[in-house]
């Protein structure tokens, strides 16, 4: 009886630790296309984890065969089994954010508590698991926010081994700017700031770096209709987390790096053989940000904004006046409108008056 006994404690202590790791196993999405820094990155992630068994990676690849080398084949990472992959030919990219769709279609919901999204071109700094998971524990227990979220722009590769940088020194996006191309807003530029230990919440959530709990995706799943959509990908994921209830906060450490001086590398809207169109998605995010009328809802489905907190709110957190961009996208409509006016104006009484000559 006493053997059995402790048979049935070993068990449910084994249990019990099982339970306790895939509490802190972390999902980490790659978007790759044609990325030489993959396998770097790779290598980075478990190499720098503290518990690297803990660890599972979803990539979309991107490659052109022929030439780019297989970012999971020749990465040095000994558990393989913790990276699961999807291989698309490079012709057939539709652009990151439908690759990150693709991404999150790999994770394990039930196992994986955690979810990181980064670039595919990322180095890390020792132990980031870990200290990625107690800050979101930290800003739970300061009580901060129930639903955080840690996303900044990182410090750029140059800075990895920079004599007198600080890691408390954190670049913090300071607001928006109109794209007057794609009718959507391009986060500004982020400063240097000195978190001083403390977390700094934003209204920004970056597409290079999120990391928060993996039940975001019931709540704001990927969209796989956002073909070739790049500039808007940043302000429609931040209007969603907010919109969903999820607060942002800058890491009050930087926790990775990244390369963002990528000159003479490949570029999918430089290649001819994509057919680069990202009209239809940049609608859908224009609709979003200024119509976003859930009543005649033409994207209504899982992929719509959140109703915890009204867009409304958002706008004046991130110190957007709306109303201005509303009307500015509206000026070029308005004089397109005014020159059809006079010219249909112009044709119509020219066809009265040659009328009236021919009729004398």
């Amino acid at each position: 009886m006493k053997k059995k006994e402790k048979k049935n404690k070993n068990k449910h202590k084994i249990k019990l630790y099982i339970f306790l790791i895939n509490m802190n196993n972390i999902f980490v999405s790659i978007a790759n296309y044609r990325d030489n820094v993959c396998i770097d990155t790779i290598d980075s992630l478990f190499m720098n984890a503290k518990n690297p068994d803990n660890i599972f990676v979803g990539i979309c690849q991107q490659n052109n065969e022929e030439i780019d080398m297989d970012c999971v084949n020749n990465s040095k990472v000994i558990n393989k089994n913790n990276i699961r992959i999807i291989r698309i030919p490079y012709y057939d990219a539709k652009g990151p954010v439908y690759a990150r769709y693709l991404c999150s279609s790999l994770i394990d919901k039930k196992n994986e508590k955690y979810y990181m999204q980064i670039d595919s071109h990322t180095i890390f700094i020792k132990h980031w698991d870990q200290i990625c998971i107690n800050m979101i524990d930290e800003i739970k227990t300061l009580g901060l926010s129930k639903k955080p979220v840690l996303s900044y722009y990182p410090k750029d590769f140059t800075m990895i081994h920079k004599k007198g940088d600080k890691d408390n020194y954190v670049p913090l996006i300071n607001g928006v700017e109109f794209n007057k191309e794609k009718q959507v807003f391009n986060f500004k530029q982020a400063v240097y700031t000195d978190t001083k230990g403390t977390y700094i919440k934003t209204p920004f959530a970056t597409a290079g770096m999120f990391f928060c709990e993996t039940y975001f995706l019931n709540e704001m799943p990927f969209d796989p209709t956002l073909d070739h959509l790049f500039t808007g990908e940043e302000i429609l994921n931040s209007i969603k987390f907010y919109t969903n209830g999820w607060d942002i906060f800058v890491p009050k450490i930087n926790i990775i790096f990244h390369e963002y001086l990528r000159n003479n590398k490949p570029k999918y809207w430089n290649e001819p053989k994509i057919k680069f169109d990202d009209r239809k998605a940049l609608n859908k995010v224009r609709y979003y940000l200024f119509n976003n009328d859930k009543n005649s809802d033409p994207y209504y489905g899982n992929y719509k904004l959140g109703s915890i907190r009204p867009l409304e709110d958002y706008y004046k957190f991130a110190n957007i006046d709306i109303n201005y961009y509303k009307r500015r996208r509206l000026i070029p409509i308005t004089i397109i409108i005014f020159i059809t006016i006079v010219l249909l104006s112009y044709i119509f009484f020219r066809k009265i008056k040659n009328d009236l000559f021919f009729i004398r």
